[in-house]
């Protein structure tokens, strides 16, 4: 049996608006076509998902599910019709639906990898993150090409913690697919916070590595430079450091920690006058610390970026 499931990557929204609507065009001639053919074969479910199908890609939603539903009349075990109304059902956040029937979709053909990418997507977006992994992972040994399901999968490892994998599955996406949407944002927070546990650590020169991955990624995040600032620190490469603190300044003129360390570290050079100017900004800007001398004393480390 043919399969009809749904392609879940989201590309045209990357697309100019001229594109766009050609694509909404050509969706709508598809409804017209595939219509045509249900009306000349009305109880073909075959023909029913294809309908849906080109509902679904006009994002009219109700439409496709009406069609699926009507499928499924025609033949409750149509694995395929279940997995795409599950599909449906998940971008309607219809989840306890759509968890229903990607499960009936997996209990009849325990290949279908659309169900087994929807189903671990969703059940790691509702915070049901080890068996929705699960799913994800049987995904990719099924299809290793599967971008969606790595990506997905990326981000589930980052909101567990184990920065490791996320950093392994999105910098292979990233090495595939670079302009995968969201993908840059994404590998620069997991290199971000796999450099900051490095950091915490105390194996300063391995967190730096990911550190300035982060930071070619996403040039604009002060807290990515102000990180990097504190691992040259602690390999002592002072220089650098001031360079790094400045940049976060740079960007976020009120970074009460990277001031406070940029002004250690010119004390650190010799420079105090050039360190008193700042020293007074943090005790301006922190109420707790009423005076130089207590923002000198203060102590600004990775632990604010880890909470």
């Amino acid at each position: 049996m043919r399969r009809h499931a749904f392609c879940v990557l989201l590309l045209l929204l990357a697309l100019p608006a001229i594109a766009k609507e050609r694509y909404n065009f050509w969706a709508k001639e598809k409804i017209r076509y595939h219509d045509t053919r249900v009306k000349n074969d009305p109880y073909n479910p075959q023909l029913r998902v294809l309908l849906a199908n080109a509902y679904y890609g006009d994002g009219s939603y109700y439409e496709a599910a009406v069609q699926l539903e009507k499928a499924l009349e025609l033949q409750a075990d149509y694995a395929e019709a279940h997995c795409n109304l599950g599909i449906v059902r998940q971008a309607q956040s219809m989840v306890v639906a759509a968890e229903n029937h990607y499960r009936e979709a997996l209990r009849l053909d325990s290949t279908l990898v659309d169900a087994m990418a929807g189903l671990g997507t969703m059940l790691c977006a509702s915070g049901r993150h080890a068996e929705g992994l699960e799913f994800l992972e049987s995904t990719l040994r099924r299809d290793a090409l599967r971008d969606d399901a790595r990506f997905n999968l990326g981000v589930a490892y980052h909101k567990v913690g184990d920065f490791r994998r996320a950093t392994d599955h999105l910098s292979l996406l990233f090495r595939r697919y670079p302009g995968y949407p969201g993908l840059g944002h994404a590998l620069s927070q997991a290199y971000f916070a796999r450099g900051l546990t490095l950091l915490q650590a105390e194996l300063p020169a391995e967190a730096l590595d990911f550190l300035l991955k982060s930071k070619e990624l996403q040039r604009d995040a002060a807290d990515v430079h102000y990180a990097e600032g504190l691992a040259q620190l602690r390999l002592q490469n002072l220089p650098a450091a001031e360079a790094a603190f400045t940049e976060a300044i740079a960007l976020d003129e009120e970074h009460v920690p990277a001031m406070h360390n940029l002004a250690q570290v010119l004390d650190m050079q010799g420079r105090p006058e050039e360190a008193e100017p700042y020293f007074l900004r943090v005790a301006r800007l922190t109420p707790h610390l009423d005076s130089i001398e207590a923002a000198r004393n203060a102590t600004y480390d990775e632990k604010i970026l880890l909470h």
